[in-house]
């Protein structure tokens, strides 16, 4: 990720409408399906703000971040979190060690995502979960993509299979930013093919009442994905349990 989007994030993750859905819907999630005592991996925890949040909810949370920038914002937005300074994959993380393991919006940003999700599955402890979420469908591709060092983005039926080839047992796997899916396809596509590649990111401010709204209509997704699996939308949030192997 470009060491500028460490600072804009840091910025704004505390207030726009992105940050603010998306942490509504993960914590609803993580709690459904594991107790709040549990311990748990923040991979690629990047400032480290989602990591705090998990230890405010009752998770024994730990982050793992490498990047210089990422670290210095950390360290100041969430100087009561311990970090693992290391890449990921990496050999100094125990096997069989976290109940959960988190990987926001992370995976894309791996070169060899199935040899990472091995790597997910080794360190989880038996019957533990791996939550991930990540930018849907190729056709959003934008300058903000390879801006944040993307290698992708997935189709729900890629990510399913990768989960299973991994290991895993899938539980939830679901598009998510529904609806706003048709607002955001649309500038996105306006930019893709209007609009010169130039540094601007996703993650412009938006007027108080449309931050608030977005930021409600995204974060009441959570109450759907209880029962049912949305059938597009701008992300996709999974959840699958490591498989304990047969006696």
């Amino acid at each position: 990720m470009d060491t500028k989007l460490y600072g804009e994030m840091a910025e704004m993750e505390r207030t726009h409408w992105w940050f603010l859905g998306r942490s509504a819907v993960i914590k609803d999630i993580l709690l459904r399906f594991k107790k709040n005592r549990s311990t748990l991996l923040d991979v690629g925890a990047g400032t480290c703000l989602n990591t705090a949040a998990f230890k405010r909810i009752g998770f024994q949370a730990v982050a793992l971040e490498s990047h210089p920038e990422a670290l210095n914002l950390a360290r100041t937005v969430a100087p009561d979190i311990e970090i693992i300074d290391a890449p990921f994959p990496s050999p100094r993380i125990e096997s069989n060690k976290y109940d959960v393991v988190t990987l926001l919006d992370v995976l894309e940003h791996l070169s060899d995502d199935a040899d990472s999700l091995q790597e997910v599955h080794r360190i989880l402890a038996p019957n533990g979960i791996v939550l991930i979420t990540v930018p849907a469908f190729m056709f959003l591709w934008t300058s903000h993509d390879e801006r944040a060092h993307h290698y992708r983005r997935y189709r729900r039926t890629e990510l399913l299979t990768k989960l299973k080839l991994a290991g895993f047992e899938p539980t939830l796997v679901s598009y998510y930013n529904f609806f706003l899916f048709p607002p955001i396809a649309f500038v996105r596509l306006i930019q893709k093919f209007f609009v010169k590649k130039n540094e601007t990111s996703d993650f412009t401010r938006s007027p108080r009442i449309l931050n608030s709204l977005f930021a409600t209509l995204f974060g009441a997704e959570r109450f759907l994905l209880r029962f049912t699996r949305l059938p597009f939308g701008v992300s996709l949030v999974a959840v699958a349990r490591k498989k304990e192997k047969k006696k």
